[in-house]
């Protein structure tokens, strides 16, 4: 039973046993390929903790607004860290952020299956939305998704920051939220 229980900690806590650089070399491995595929199939992960389809979306744009994205977490959650921690290092902020994006590979091998309405066609009849059932089905397993890559980064700061309490919680939602609108702001001045 404790093997099982274990089992289950790795998957909302992988940093118990993987940091640093190692976190991060399997983490860069997983979001490139999240956002080669979610470019295939027209998702952009467009903000700290954003998905959204798109019109020919392309795998070089896909590819740069994931790593505007994910650098914009890395950075609001190292300022965070040096605010709340005597001690934090660099690559254990890059190598925990990075892996606990690992959810969103599960967006990006849906993502080419998915069909969806075009805007216009939304605000005229929205009812349009149930002639596509795997957006419907995309909308759905988002948010479990969104909520297991929150608690991974969550996890990922108090392991690296050692911090606890209301000091941890405050700095974290602060600094997500940072990378929200440091993330936003950049992806908006990009040349589409």
């Amino acid at each position: 039973m404790k093997m099982k229980s274990n089992g289950w900690n790795l998957i909302w806590n992988p940093f118990t046993r993987v940091a640093g650089w190692q976190a991060f070399w399997v983490g860069i491995v997983i979001v490139v390929v999240s956002a080669l595929l979610a470019g295939y199939g027209n998702l952009l992960f467009d903000g700290a903790i954003d998905a959204h389809f798109g019109d020919k979306v392309g795998i070089d744009m896909s590819l740069l607004v994931t790593g505007i994205s994910l650098f914009s977490v890395v950075l609001a959650m190292y300022v965070a860290a040096l605010i709340i921690s005597k001690s934090v290092r660099f690559i254990d902020i890059l190598g925990t952020m990075t892996l606990a994006r690992a959810p969103f590979l599960l967006l990006a091998i849906i993502s080419p299956f998915v069909s969806f309405p075009a805007v216009d066609q939304l605000l005229q009849n929205p009812m349009v939305i149930l002639n596509y059932p795997l957006f419907l089905l995309f909308g759905i397993i988002s948010l479990p998704i969104i909520i297991w890559y929150i608690a991974l980064m969550y996890n990922g700061f108090k392991v690296s920051t050692g911090a606890k309490g209301t000091k941890l919680v405050l700095g974290f939602i602060v600094a997500l939220l940072a990378a929200e609108v440091v993330s936003k702001v950049c992806i908006h001045f990009l040349p589409l």
